[in-house]
This record gives structure tokens, C-alpha cells and sequence, in this order.
């Protein structure tokens, strides 16, 4: 650790102050960014109502002034859920539910509502919205396959078939077994109006372009892992699996062609998880080592025969903070007297904010939106970039010292974190402000003269980077899906009195560009090859000038995911890429500036958007002024800054969706990650009961359930201990936990076959989490991390995240004296000995033995507006559970103290029952 980084973090610990009922009332960071000044305490605030529920916080800037409203104030109705949050960055939002807690009717600061219908079996069927001074418009329409044979042949019968959305519609029109989707297609709407969907499926269709729709495939193996995909132009993708189920092998046959193409083979992995070693199909062999203590990634290697294409070492702080990166593929330079290492060093405050980074660019630094075009590769220089955030995390200030030296400054708004730039010395007033977004946070103008149009789901749905008084403006309209991602682009380009356009269209591993102006259909076939993705670029039409068709196109990533060497299927270059840690291009080269010009994937492995944003799903990322273009749709789940980028740590962590950011110096199977997933779902939207499932989960999901049905289990006990009604369950776990019989004969007869056929049941090799309650406190001051934990009963837990969260909202929640009790739910993770126990209903159903000792590995205490307070706590099985207190899973009471030599027996003695497996 460098001897400057000990003084900056000394005497600065988090301090949390909490009040009788062992609730948080106040959280303080001590704050240091140079090592001769002192601290300065950074004070989070937070009231309780007398249920103990979150009403109102501050965050340490809007604190220090008395007048200022809270960052957040949150009214609760009486069954705890949120009815109401008024937000100082995201406006208001008022939300009604039904009884079964399923959202009913909702409205925002801009006089927008939604409502929504169910059937009588809660399954929503249409979603209506209303703008202030609009009609009322049937935005999605829902419709489920009801028994009919032709149903039931396709295994449809009770699953959404038809979902009409603001984009079109899609068609689920098969299904595996138990609910793997096997077939889907997409219809796009006619125009680009938003549709009000009537209630005919005949009329419905007036609304889409004609045609059968684009049609996508897929086919699962016993285990749920897809191992075939045909996309809707015929496109097939073969995935091969190890036997412990981690991908080993992708190929890829075109449509036209016969063979099938490799794209990655010989993918090796070590103890954990982690890709060691993978062949892509270019040549191009790439390595992983990490550090054995942590499993953090030390060196990214890549080469072609005995040519070295990538070489990247990285080193840390105890935190995880990157400080040095160094690429040993890249010479040394000299230009301008100056020398130019190719090296990137990093430095943090004591909130782990990223203060300072210095490396190499080339030519004039790209200080906006406008692409990036190849620099002159002789002028190198380094660079020097400094940040200044103020209390509430807002990034005001950038200066840049390099070839080209620049820099801006940001102002926020007095009393919330929307901060606006300062163009030409002129800082922006009240009246820029009230102007420059909308009342729910929504920034309305990209640069001067550049608008930005929103939908009633806060998405972006238009910019108009040109816009004219006397013909048409020119514009770039999005349009979304159902479960929110983009599914279709369309630009429009006033060019010699003609309208050009250009269109993406988004389907299932491929996107379809067409070009008005030039007559060109492009098909671009996406990959995920291992650690590199894969694009082929097939045109339709006559390919451009020096451009072969069916070009594939290997992406070298670095630790972030960020696209930095993108090369042929001979390994040879196309383009290279370096980014600055915000995101904005240090350097951009290759072999020619229009076959690199069709690089759309770049930082962060995020599509860059000609109007210079990063599309990340849920929201946009504006790289030149290092924030978000829109508060976080998830609310307060990672801070009461909705604006703020990755923690202002955009070099130790990255956002997957726009919704939350993850450290990603570990394995990507770490808890920490299981643990911030299961966050970022439990922080999204309902639909229905159940929080929104996105494509890709829909599809692992099924076939996680698919594969557990398929289990053929004789477990008459089994069926008896999960139904619901009548008890047994809590009969059998209480004589465990008690380590007293009952004398009932037929309970401990039934004990004894339930203890057989649980050892004979299938072992369950994925994670799985359970939803309970536990005693205030519990999780935070007797329980912590890395202590070993441990329950004598029997636990049920589900394969599946949704269901775990919908069952902490629908059963835990409504149980005795629950609402003094606090929420949680235990992540387990893939090494852990579970049986699949599927019974009944309980298609994800998966049971752990009594007296399995587990070790905390993380606990995440978390506050959402809309749902209340959670801990989520992960687990792996404990390596040496003798060598601490084993505490009780659900108390925190000490059921077996920590063992040495001279007592074990007497121990083991006396707890025998408790330890026997």
C-alpha cells in the first residue's frame, strides 16, 4: 500500500449512531482527499416513524443547511408498503395498491399517471397512462393461453402469449416444460407514434407492419443452459457446456453458410469460477491470472502466435481500488521531450471517489459528443486528469492537463444534485434550472440549441440535435419494450432538401441497420464469446467500397468491459481504443476510418448513440460530463444521489443497467455480485406480484425451473413437510431446534423418512435464496462478516430471486409481530450441499440440511422508497467452523463457542446431535 494512501484514510472510519430500537439515525464518512489536511465528517441523516420505517433522509450536503428539504421523504401506508416519495433529484411519485400489494394506480410530478388491470388471478392485462394534459391511452396490453389443446401442445397454457407494448408486439409462442421460452417473435408498429392498444388482437394488429414478424429460437438442455439460438434471419449459435455446466465452447453458422464457425473454444477455469485461458476463433489466446488471497484480477494477457496484442497488469488497494494499470503490450514512447509510459496510476479520497488519474493519450482529447476520429498517432503526451466533488457526490469540476489542456465546471442546484454546466464563465441561475429539466429530475437540453423529449416512464424517447425554425428538425427517436430495453432507433437527417434515414432494430442477438439514403441493410449478429464479444457484419445489399461481407469482428475487452482492440478473424487490428476513466477517448487508431467508423460497442461495452450518449438499458450515460442523463429509475438503492456515476469510482466499479454498479475486481460469481443482483431486482418494478423479469432472466429461469420439475422423486414425507396447512414443518423444525422430542410416534417416524429421502434427493449445484425475519439488530451488530452462522432445521429456500422477494412481501411480511422484526434475505451460494425438493406447487423448491455451517461473506443493508427496508446477507459453506463462535442463523446467539484442542471433545460431547450431519 503507498505510504501517502495510510495517511489519507487515518482516522477516517464510518461511524453509524443508532437509536434505542437499534435503528441508524445517523451515518458519518469521514472525508480526506490530501494527506495534510484533516477530516472533514460527512453526515448521512435519517428519521423513523414509530414502526421504524425510513421517512425522511438527508444526504451530508443538504444536512449542513437547516433550510433544506430532506434528499428523500417517504409516506408509508399502513401495511408498510410506500405510497408516496418525494425526492429532491426524481420529483414526486404517489403509488396505490391492491390488497394482494399488486400496483394499482400511480402518479409523478408531471401530472402523469398510470393504472393498471388484472384478472382474477392478478395477472395484469393492460397498463393504461395519461399525460397532464393528454387522453388516457391503453399503452400495453397482456393476454395468457388458456387450456385449449392447441395450448397445450406448445406448453403455453397459463403463460403469456401476447404482450402488446409501446414498441410493437411479441409473441410467446412456445414453451420447455416447465416455462423455458423456446419461441418468440417480434412485431414492430407501423409508425412511430405510440399506440393506444384496442382490446381486439384484430385490431391490435392494424397497429404493426405486415408480415410474419421476426422469429427467434432457442433450444435448452436437461440442466435449463441454452445450447442453440436461431435468431429471426436464420443465424444459428451452438453453446457447449463442461460438465459442472460452465460454457466451454461457442460456435456460429451463418445462414447461408453450411459449417459452423468456431468463436471461442478450450475455456478453462480455475477452483472458483473464474476463466482462466480461452482460444477465440481468431487465434487469439487469452489469459487470466488473478491473486490467490482474493481472487482479484492481477493480468489480462492476449496474443496471436508470438504476437502480443494485450498485457495488462493491475495492482490495488486493500479496498479494491485500482491504483496502477499497466499494458506491457504497448512500447514505451518518446515524443516532446517527453517519455510516455503505458501506464494509467490512480488515486481516491477516503470515500474511495477516484481525486486524480494520470496516463498517455494521443492528438486532441474528444471533449463531447461529437464520434471520435482517428488521431495522428505520432503527437503522444500525458496526461493528468483532477476531480472535485462536493458533499452530496456531485463531479463539479474536471481539469485536464495533457497535449490539449481543458477542463469544465458543473453547478448544482441549491437544494437537489441536478447540476447544470457553466458555458463561456457563465454559471446557470434558478430560472436555467427550473427550466433546464422537468419535475422528475428529466434533463431537457443535451447541449444549447440540442432538446430532449421524455415518455411517461421517464425513458428517453427523442433528441433533436438540430432543430429548425423553417423545416423539419433533425432527430434520433427511441422506442422501448416491455420490460424497458430499447428495440428500435431511428434517425432522421435533413440532408440537400431530402429526409434521410437510419435504422437499428433490436431482436435477440441481433440488430438489423438500414440506411435510407444509401439503400443499405446491414444485419449485425452479436456473440458473447467468453471474455470477447463477437460481431458479423452481413450486408444485404452490396457491401461498401473495401468492405468484404460477413466481416467477424473480435472485441479484446478490458477489466470493465470496455471494447479497447477490435480485431479480424486473422487476429489483425481494425481499431484501438483507451478511455479515459469517465469514459471519454484517450485514443482511437486502426487500419481505416470507415470499417472502424461501424464500431458501435465501446466503453464499458456499451452502445455509443451518435448523439455522443452510452445507451445502458435503463438509462443514459452522458461520458463528457461524467453523470447520468436521468435519476436512477431504482431510486436511492445505491445512493440519495440519483446522478451519480458508479460511486465516482469508474475504475473499480461498472453499471450493468443503469440501475446500480458493482465492483468487478472479483469473479463474477462472487457473492458481492450475487449480492448486488439480487439488490438491483428487488429495486425494480413490479408486474404483477412479481418484480419485472427481463428476457434473458425469463429465459434462464425457466429452464432453472424446467430443469428441477424434471426430477422424478418418490417423496411421500417430503410432499407432507411443504404443505402449507398443516404444520408439519414447523412441528419438524422446532424439535430440531429445540433438541427435544415430542413423544409423538408417528412425527418422529415421519422425521426419519423425511431425514432418508432428503440424503436420496438430487443435488442442486445454482444459487438460492431465502426471505425471513429476524430480531432488529441481529444482522449488523451480532451477526457480521465473516462470522460463522448456522440453523438446526431444515431450510427451504427457491432457485429463483423473484419468487424469494415475492415471498418476503407476501408471507413473511404478513406474519405475527413481523413489523418490528427486519427483513432479509440470505443469498446461498453454488458451493453449497441443497437438494432439490420440488413438490406440489414448489416447481423451485430446494432444501438445506440441518446443522450446515455457513460463513457471512457479505450484508447489505439497504433502503428503497418504494419497498422498504431490506438486508441481504450472502453465505458459502464455513471451510473451518471449529475456529469460530457458530451463532444462530435467524439470533445471532452463540449456539457453539469457538473450538481449540483442549475442550473439542467435551464440546462435540455435549452437542453431538447439533453436529451430526
Amino acid at each position: 500500500m503507498q505510504p501517502h494512501l495510510v495517511f489519507i484514510h487515518r482516522n477516517t472510519p464510518k461511524v453509524a449512531v443508532v437509536e434505542p430500537r437499534g435503528l441508524a439515525v445517523r451515518s458519518v464518512d469521514y472525508y480526506r482527499a490530501v494527506e495534510e489536511e484533516g477530516v472533514d465528517a460527512r453526515v448521512n441523516r435519517t428519521v423513523h416513524d414509530p414502526a421504524g420505517r425510513a421517512i425522511a433522509q438527508w444526504d451530508p450536503r443538504l444536512f449542513l443547511n437547516a433550510s433544506a428539504p430532506a434528499n428523500l421523504v417517504t409516506i408509508h401506508g399502513l401495511s408498510g408498503t410506500a405510497l408516496c416519495t418525494l425526492s429532491v433529484d426524481a420529483g414526486l411519485h404517489v403509488s396505490l395498491f391492491g390488497e394482494a400489494g399488486q400496483p394499482v394506480h400511480s402518479w409523478d410530478g408531471r401530472g402523469s399517471q398510470h393504472w393498471m388491470h388484472y384478472d382474477n388471478q392478478l395477472r395484469l392485462t393492460a397498463l393504461f397512462e395519461q399525460a397532464a394534459d393528454g387522453e388516457a391511452v391503453c399503452a400495453e396490453r397482456l393476454n395468457y393461453a388458456a387450456n385449449d389443446q392447441a395450448f397445450v401442445d406448445h406448453n403455453q397454457c397459463g403463460q403469456l402469449i401476447r404482450h402488446d407494448d409501446p414498441a410493437g408486439t411479441q409473441l410467446f409462442e412456445a414453451f420447455g416444460l416447465m416455462g423455458g421460452l423456446l419461441e418468440q417473435t417480434r412485431h414492430f408498429l407501423r409508425a412511430l407514434e405510440s399506440p393506444d392498444w384496442p382490446e381486439s388482437a384484430a385490431e391490435c394488429n392494424e397497429w404493426l407492419e405486415p408480415g410474419p414478424g421476426a422469429t427467434t429460437h432457442s433450444r435448452l438442455n436437461a440442466l435449463g443452459e441454452s445450447v442453440e439460438q436461431t435468431d429471426a434471419q436464420g443465424n444459428r449459435q451452438f453453446f457447449n457446456h463442461t460438465v459442472a455446466g460452465q460454457l466451454r465452447e461457442v460456435r456460429l453458422q451463418l445462414r447461408n453458410d453450411t459449417t459452423q464457425k468456431t468463436l471461442v473454444s478450450a475455456i478453462q477455469y480455475n477452483a472458483h469460477g473464474q476463466t482462466e485461458r480461452e482460444v477465440a476463433g481468431n487465434g487469439v489466446i487469452t489469459m487470466v491470472e488473478y491473486a490467490p488471497a482474493d481472487g482479484c484480477l492481477i493480468r489480462l494477457h492476449a496474443k496471436r502466435g508470438s504476437h502480443v496484442l494485450q498485457d495488462s497488469s493491475y495492482e490495488y488497494d486493500p479496498a479494491g481500488n485500482v491504483l496502477r494499470i499497466e499494458d506491457a503490450a504497448v512500447p514505451v514512447r518518446y515524443f516532446a521531450n517527453q517519455r510516455i509510459e503505458p501506464v494509467n496510476r490512480y488515486d481516491y479520497d477516503s470515500l474511495d471517489q477516484l481525486i486524480r488519474a494520470t496516463g498517455w493519450e494521443v492528438g486532441g482529447t474528444n471533449k463531447g459528443p461529437q464520434f471520435s476520429v482517428f488521431d495522428d498517432p505520432a503527437p503522444r503526451g500525458n496526461y493528468c486528469q483532477t476531480y472535485r466533488y462536493d458533499r452530496g457526490g456531485n463531479l463539479l469540476e474536471l481539469s485536464h492537463k495533457g497535449p490539449q489542456n481543458h477542463g469544465h465546471r458543473l453547478v448544482a442546484a441549491p437544494f437537489s444534485n441536478r447540476c447544470l454546466p457553466v458555458i463561456e464563465g457563465v454559471e446557470p441561475g434558478e430560472e436555467d434550472f427550473r427550466a433546464g429539466f422537468d419535475s422528475n429530475g428529466n434533463l431537457l437540453k443535451l447541449q444549447p440549441g440540442q432538446t430532449l423529449f421524455w415518455n411517461l416512464l421517464n425513458q428517453l424517447s427523442e433528441v433533436r440535435p438540430v432543430a429548425r425554425d423553417s423545416a423539419a428538425s433533425d432527430s434520433e427517436r427511441y422506442l422501448y419494450g416491455a420490460d424497458g430495453m430499447r428495440v428500435r432507433k431511428v434517425r432522421s437527417m435533413q440532408t440537400n432538401a431530402r429526409t434521410v434515414m437510419a435504422e437499428v432494430r433490436y431482436l435477440p442477438s441481433l440488430e438489423i441497420r438500414t440506411h435510407s439514403g444509401t439503400g443499405e441493410v446491414l444485419h449485425v449478429i452479436s456473440v458473447q464469446a467468453g471474455r470477447s464479444s463477437v460481431r458479423v457484419l452481413h450486408w444485404e445489399t452490396v457491401p461498401p467500397k473495401d468492405s468484404a461481407n460477413d466481416q467477424y469482428r473480435y472485441c479484446l475487452n478490458d477489466h470493465l468491459g470496455s471494447c479497447t482492440l477490435e480485431l479480424d478473424s486473422e487476429g489483425e487490428v481494425i481499431s484501438q481504443e483507451r478511455y479515459h476513466p469517465f469514459g471519454t477517448t484517450a485514443w482511437f487508431a486502426g487500419r481505416g476510418e470507415v470499417e472502424a467508423s461501424r464500431k458501435t460497442v465501446r466503453y464499458s461495452g456499451k452502445e455509443r448513440d451518435a448523439t455522443g450518449l452510452y445507451y445502458y438499458g435503463f438509462r443514459y450515460y452522458v461520458a463528457w460530463l461524467q453523470r447520468w442523463l436521468s435519476p436512477d429509475p431504482a431510486k436511492d438503492i445505491e445512493s440519495l444521489n440519483l446522478y451519480v456515476f458508479v460511486s465516482n469510482s469508474p475504475v473499480a466499479r461498472y453499471d450493468r443497467e443503469g440501475l446500480v454498479s458493482w465492483p468487478w475486481s472479483r469473479s463474477a460469481q462472487s457473492m458481492s455480485s450475487s449480492v448486488d443482483k439480487l439488490v438491483e431486482v428487488f429495486n425494480r418494478d413490479n408486474n404483477g406480484r412479481l418484480r419485472v423479469m427481463l428476457d434473458d432472466e425469463r429465459d434462464k429461469y425457466g429452464g432453472v425451473l424446467e430443469h428441477l420439475a424434471s426430477f422424478d422423486q418418490n417423496t411421500s414425507a417430503l410432499e407432507e413437510y411443504v404443505e402449507g396447512g398443516s404444520g408439519v414443518y414447523a412441528q419438524i423444525n422446532n424439535e430440531l431446534r429445540s433438541g427435544q422430542t415430542s413423544g409423538d410416534p408417528e412425527l418422529s417416524s415421519l422425521m426419519e423418512e423425511l431425514k432418508q429421502e432428503v440424503e436420496n434427493l438430487s443435488e442442486y449445484e445454482g444459487e438460492v435464496y431465502r426471505a425471513t425475519r429476524t430480531p432488529p439488530g441481529v444482522y449488523g451488530k451480532l451477526i457480521n462478516k465473516s462470522d460463522a452462522v448456522m440453523d438446526m432445521a431444515y431450510m427451504s429456500t427457491s432457485a429463483i430471486p423473484h419468487h424469494a422477494i415475492d415471498w418476503l412481501e407476501t408471507w413473511v411480511d404478513g406474519g405475527s409481530n413481523n413489523e418490528k422484526n427486519e427483513r432479509v434475505i440470505f443469498i446461498f451460494d453454488k458451493s453449497t450441499t441443497k437438494k432439490v425438493a420440488s413438490a406440489g406447487m414448489l416447481t423451485d423448491h430446494v432444501l438445506i440440511k440441518p446443522n450446515a455451517v455457513f460463513k457471512v461473506k457479505d450484508v447489505r443493508h439497504i433502503e428503497s422508497a418504494q419497498y422498504g427496508s431490506l438486508i441481504v446477507v450472502g453465505l458459502k459453506p464455513a471451510n473451518d467452523p471449529s475456529a469460530k463462535d457458530i451463532k444462530n442463523i435467524f439470533s445471532g446467539e452463540v449456539l457453539l463457542p469457538a473450538i481449540n484442542d483442549s475442550v473439542t471433545r467435551r464440546i462435540r460431547g455435549v452437542f453431538s446431535r447439533w453436529l451430526k450431519s
